[in-house]
C-alpha cells in the first residue's frame, strides 16, 4: 500500500502562514500596482484616499463598501472576486492618480463575503497603511537592494536584517525596493524546511498515479504554499507593503541551479531523489514543476512588475518575457531575468538568451540623457576569485552553483560580449552604470575599469546578500575576488565539428576589477545612491552589529571620480 498523498495545505502543516498581505508593486508618476493576498474566496476592495481613514471599519454598517465609503473625499474603490484556483492573490492596476502623493489604502470584504476575521477591514484599519507615487522628475534616487531570503535556514526562523531594512527605509525615506532573487527557497538545504524535491521523491508512487494536469495543479497549490509560510514575516509586509517593490527571481524559486546543468546531469540528480529508473516521468514531473513554478512566481511576484505580461502568457513559457526595464526620472533600470531562458547547453547567450541579451542593448543605447543606470543581474558579474575558473567541481554538489556565475568559464564570451557594450556606453554617455546582485550569500563591491578601450566609463558592481538566509561564514572571504584583471578562457576553432572549444588555458581581459569591499557572515542589504548632475554613484551596506537594536554602516564609493 502506498502513502497517502497530503493536500497542499497540510504540507509543513506546524508551521504558520500568510493569510493576507499587500505589496506595493511598480509605481509611476500616475499609476500604481497593489498586489493584494486575501484569506478567503469572495469579494473584497481595495480602497484608497489622499486622507487618513476613520470611523467604524470593522462592521461599516452592514452596507457595501461604495455606500459606506461614498462620503469620503478624493476616495476611490477597486473590487475583485478573489479566487482560490488564482491564489487568493490579485494586481490592482490603479491609474489617473496624482505624482509625489501619499495615498493611504484599505482591504475590506464585500458585505457578501463570508469572513473568518473579526471584522472587515484586514489591512489598513488598526495601523496606517500607504504609498507614496513616483515624482515626475528626481533631483536624487535613493534604494534598497536585497536577496536570500530564508528564515528557516537558521535553527529557529530569523528574520536576518529585514527589521533593520524597515527601520532604514523609514529613515532613509527610499524611493523603491529591489528584491533581488531567491525570494523563498522551493530546495532549502536545511532539516527546518522540507526540500520540494524530496516531498516529490516521498510521494512519487502517488504522483504517477495522476494526470498530468492534476499533476501540475498539484504542485501550484505546494509552491503556493512555500511562499505563504516564506513570506509570513512582519518586517517583510511592512515594507513590501509600503515602498514600490521590484522583483526578479533566482534558482531556488525553482531548483538549485536552474538552467546550469545538462539534461544528462538533471536526469542523473533526479534518479538520486527518486531512486528509481522511470526517466521518462522524472523529466515529465521536472517540467510540470517548472511550469507550476513559473505560474507561482507570477502570481506572487511578477504580475506586480513592469510589463503587460498576462497569465494566459504562461502557456508558452519559451516565449515568456521575464526581464524589464523602468525608470525614475533620468535613472533608469534594466532587470535582467537569468533563469527563465538559462540553459548551459545552448552554443552562446547560455545565461540571457539572444532575444534578451539584444533588449538590453537597444535599453543601454537610450541612456544618452541619464544621469545613472542600474542592472539588475540576479547573479553578480564578479564575486567569486579564480577557484571558479580553475576547479572541477563535477561531483561536489557545487558545480551548478558556480555555473551559475558570470565568471563561469563557460559564460566568459557572453559576460565579455555584455561588459563590452555597458563600458561603451557608460564613456560614450557619460553616465555611471551599477550592476546590482544578489545570489552569494556574501556582500561586496568592485569597480570595472577598462582604461585601453573605454577610459571615462564608469562601471560597478554591486552584491547584496543574503537578507535573511544563514550567511557563509566569515572565512568565505577568502575566495572572493581580488582586485585584478578579469580571466577569460581561450578558444579555439574545431575544425571537424566547426565548433568553438574550450583550450582549458586563461587569459587576462582588459577589464580590471577592483575591489572596494567584501563581508561574509553577516545578513546584509545595500542601499543605493545617485545625485542629478554628479554622475556619481555610492552605496552603504548594513547589518545588524552585536548589540540589539545596532545597525552596522559602510559607505563606498563607486565612481572614481567622486
Amino acid at each position: 500500500m502506498g502513502n497517502h498523498l497530503p493536500s497542499p495545505p497540510r504540507f509543513e502543516a506546524k508551521k504558520p502562514r500568510l493569510q493576507h498581505m499587500v505589496i506595493v508593486g511598480d509605481t509611476g508618476p500616475d499609476f500604481a500596482k497593489i498586489w493584494v493576498k486575501v484569506p478567503v474566496e469572495g469579494k473584497w476592495g481595495l480602497v484608497i484616499s489622499k486622507h487618513k481613514f476613520n470611523g467604524d471599519l470593522d462592521d461599516m454598517d452592514g452596507k457595501e463598501l461604495d455606500n459606506w465609503f461614498q462620503n469620503y473625499p478624493d476616495l476611490n474603490v477597486h473590487s475583485y472576486a478573489f479566487l482560490r484556483d488564482e491564489g487568493l492573490c490579485h494586481t490592482f492596476k490603479l491609474d489617473g492618480l496624482d505624482p509625489n502623493t501619499r495615498y493611504y489604502y484599505l482591504v475590506s470584504a464585500d458585505v457578501s463575503t463570508k469572513i473568518q476575521e473579526a471584522g472587515r477591514t484586514i489591512i489598513g484599519d488598526t495601523a496606517e497603511a500607504y504609498f507614496d507615487t513616483a515624482k515626475t522628475d528626481y533631483h536624487d534616487i535613493r534604494f534598497a537592494s536585497f536577496s536570500c531570503h530564508d528564515p528557516y535556514s537558521w535553527t529557529h526562523p530569523k528574520e536576518g536584517a529585514l527589521p533593520e531594512l524597515c527601520d532604514v527605509a523609514e529613515r532613509e525615506q527610499l524611493d523603491l525596493l529591489i528584491a533581488a532573487g531567491d525570494q523563498v527557497y522551493l530546495d532549502t538545504n536545511d532539516g527546518r524546511m522540507t526540500d520540494l524535491w524530496k516531498w516529490l521523491a516521498r510521494y512519487k508512487n502517488e504522483l504517477e498515479q495522476k494526470s498530468d494536469l492534476d499533476i501540475k495543479q498539484y504542485l501550484v497549490g505546494l509552491i503556493r504554499e512555500y511562499y505563504k509560510i516564506y513570506w509570513n514575516f512582519e518586517a517583510l509586509s511592512d515594507v513590501f507593503g509600503r515602498y514600490p517593490s521590484y522583483m526578479i527571481w533566482d534558482d531556488h524559486e525553482i531548483m538549485d541551479g536552474w538552467g546550469s546543468r545538462t539534461k544528462e546531469e538533471r536526469r542523473k540528480l533526479l534518479r538520486h531523489f527518486f531512486q528509481f529508473d522511470d526517466d521518462s516521468f522524472n523529466v515529465k514531473v521536472v517540467d510540470l514543476a517548472w511550469q507550476a513554478a513559473a505560474q507561482v512566481y507570477f502570481e506572487y511576484q511578477h504580475d506586480h512588475n513592469p510589463g503587460r505580461q498576462q497569465r494566459g502568457d504562461l502557456i508558452a513559457l519559451e516565449e515568456m518575457q521575464w526581464d524589464y526595464s523602468f525608470n525614475r526620472g533620468s535613472f533608469h533600470y534594466y532587470v535582467l531575468d537569468v533563469r527563465g531562458h538559462h540553459d548551459c547547453e545552448r552554443e552562446t547567450y547560455r545565461l540571457l538568451g539572444k532575444a534578451q541579451f539584444e533588449r538590453v542593448k537597444a535599453w543601454l543605447n537610450r541612456l544618452s540623457d541619464a544621469e545613472a543606470a542600474f542592472i539588475v543581474s540576479p547573479v553578480p558579474v564578479v564575486h567569486w576569485s579564480c577557484l571558479v575558473d580553475i576547479a572541477d567541481f563535477s561531483l561536489s554538489g557545487m558545480k551548478d552553483d558556480l555555473m551559475d556565475e558570470w565568471s563561469h568559464h563557460t559564460n566568459h564570451a557572453e559576460r565579455d560580449e555584455l561588459l563590452t557594450e555597458v563600458l561603451q556606453v557608460s564613456h560614450s554617455f557619460a553616465v555611471p552604470i551599477s550592476f546590482i546582485s544578489g545570489d552569494v550569500h556574501c556582500a561586496s563591491a568592485y569597480q570595472l575599469i577598462d582604461i585601453s578601450r573605454f577610459p571615462n566609463a564608469q562601471v560597478s558592481q554591486i552584491t547584496s546578500s543574503p537578507i535573511s538566509r544563514k550567511p557563509n561564514p566569515a572565512i568565505a572571504n577568502l575566495v572572493v575576488a581580488k582586485s585584478g584583471y578579469m580571466q577569460k578562457e581561450i578558444t579555439r576553432l574545431n575544425e571537424e565539428t566547426g565548433k568553438m572549444e574550450n583550450t582549458e588555458k586563461k587569459e587576462a581581459t582588459s577589464v580590471y576589477q577592483k575591489r572596494l569591499f567584501a563581508k561574509s557572515g553577516i545578513n546584509n542589504f545595500a542601499i543605493i545612491r545617485a545625485v542629478s548632475g554628479s554622475r556619481s554613484i555610492a552605496t552603504d551596506f548594513y547589518w545588524p552589529g552585536e548589540e540589539d537594536e545596532e545597525i552596522v554602516r559602510k559607505n563606498i564609493k563607486l565612481t572614481s571620480k567622486d
